[in-house]
């Protein structure tokens, strides 16, 4: 299972941030990384609006994600990915003004 706050930098260790801060995403979405899951060829299952236990009032979701390598090695994929797409969305952005 991969939540949004594994990835979110904004978070702290305890919060459920699962990689260090230089290589976390801040504030991703659960569409980005679903998003950024497809791009790696990923057979996924997204689970919108639930919430991590620890973290009952925050309804972000989760995706099911099949093991391929260690944990690590797919979240910094999966933040490398989201950073990527955030990366191609602002040059869109520029592009139109």
């Amino acid at each position: 299972m991969v939540w949004p706050a594994n990835l979110d930098s904004t978070k702290s260790r305890k919060e459920g941030r699962k990689l260090a801060k230089g290589l976390a995403v801040q504030t991703p979405r659960l569409d980005e990384i679903s998003e950024a899951s497809k791009r790696l060829s990923l057979d996924i299952e997204h689970v919108p609006a639930k919430a991590r236990p620890a973290n009952w009032w925050e309804k972000g979701g989760y995706l099911t994600v099949p093991k391929k390598g260690t944990r690590t090695e797919l979240l910094r994929s999966l933040a490398d990915g989201v950073k990527e797409i955030r990366s191609a969305k602002r040059a869109t952005e520029k592009e139109r003004r």
